[in-house]
């Protein structure tokens, strides 16, 4: 008898599921764009073609992207579904881009939308579309990558290792430092560079040695709570990250006389101390690393040519630390940096004193930067041509 109820159990166990979806309705959705409409959102969403990708079918693109507009973000992706008639599989989604106008107006609308969605998982990036929409960002085919959208999200974590330029956060980070108190976030942009954004979306861009069209991870977006105020250019970024303290690497050419030097460097130690009743904030920041080019006539194996060539890179350090503090007082009015965070956490009561007046008090702060370069290495030759 027991065995009998055994057998039974194991019969009901290998039964088909009433609700089942096969694998070949699913649209599995690779990466999604928002724009602004002038009623609400525009969603479009790069949709992966199964057929293309496992090379069934030759000649066919191995994306589609859909779009569709509403109210809201949740209102146009309900209406995305009706444009297909597989059913739309987020849990693979990487990548989500937000064109300039949806960054300005506010990204809290976003996140929110996104973290509630269970089949969003919270580890993509968010990114913004510069100088072009959401949408012609997905529809633009790569070469290098099967999946287009892949090719923003493989870059952004490389460029962020290799090249210090841009930052890896994903949807909790992004909503955690909107609300981190006397914070600001910044993120990725992305740009379409080349010919045009509808040559990207041709066949003939994938079949060229050189794309006519590219994408290119570009800068970062600078925000004001959840509200985009501008862009950092790459070198900008790089000094962002810097005095971060993330010991990434900065690279710094310095013009002197005519002549063209390049020291790619790391953090050794950043100090940001601020002083608010005096409205100053000590900037404290050690550099070392190698010397990577140098057409100056100097002999380096002289320790005093060494010496001068550190203070000409201290001077230029120094002097792009102080335009990116200025830029993000004067033009960016943005505390991307968290020094009332750091104001914060040291003086909690005062802060509540002053939390409400920070847009104001931060323009009128005075930076006071000391930068220190060490050259560890100039390389297995002491010079090129001799002095």
């Amino acid at each position: 008898m027991k065995r009998l109820f055994l057998l039974l159990s194991c019969l009901l166990c290998l039964g088909g599921c009433s609700n089942k979806i096969e694998i070949s309705a699913f649209g599995i959705v690779s990466g999604l764009g928002i724009d602004q409409t002038e009623t609400g959102y525009r969603l479009s969403a790069q949709v992966i073609n199964p057929s293309s990708v496992t090379g069934n079918h030759q000649g066919t693109l191995p994306v589609y992207v859909l779009e569709a507009e509403g109210v809201s973000i949740y209102d146009a992706y309900r209406q995305l579904n009706t444009m297909t008639a597989k059913t739309l599989y987020l849990p693979h989604l990487s990548v989500i881009i937000i064109d300039e106008a949806v960054a300005k107006t506010g990204i809290q609308e976003i996140l929110d939308f996104t973290l509630r969605n269970v089949k969003i998982r919270p580890n993509i990036s968010l990114l913004v579309a510069n100088g072009s929409s959401a949408s012609d960002v997905l529809k633009v085919l790569v070469p290098s990558e099967t999946i287009p959208i892949n090719q923003i999200d493989a870059v952004s974590s490389i460029c962020q290792t290799c090249m210090s330029r841009l930052v890896h956060y994903n949807l909790y980070d992004v909503g955690g430092k909107i609300n981190t108190i006397g914070d600001n976030v910044v993120l990725n942009s992305v740009v379409i560079k080349g010919a045009s954004s509808e040559t990207g979306e041709e066949m003939d861009n994938l079949l060229k040695s050189f794309s006519p069209t590219q994408l290119q991870i570009n800068g970062l977006a600078a925000f004001n709570a959840d509200q985009m105020v501008g862009y950092l250019d790459n070198q900008e970024a790089e000094i962002y990250n810097l005095l971060l303290n993330k010991k990434d690497k900065v690279v710094i050419n310095k013009e002197q006389d005519g002549y063209l030097i390049t020291f790619e460097g790391r953090g050794k130690k950043v100090e940001i101390k601020p002083n608010i009743d005096a409205k100053k904030v000590a900037i404290n920041c050690e550099v070392e690393g190698e010397l990577m080019e140098i057409s100056y006539p100097i002999d380096l194996s002289n320790p005093e040519n060494l010496i001068d060539l550190e203070n000409y890179l201290e001077e230029e350090v120094k002097a792009q630390i102080e335009a990116l503090f200025e830029k993000t007082k004067d033009e960016l009015q943005s505390d991307i940096f968290g020094i009332g965070n750091k104001v914060y956490q040291k003086e909690p009561k005062y802060w509540r004193e002053i939390e409400g007046y920070w847009n104001e008090i931060y323009p009128e702060l005075t930076f006071e930067v000391q930068v220190k370069v060490k050259i560890i290495s100039v390389g297995d030759i002491q010079n090129l041509v001799e002095q």
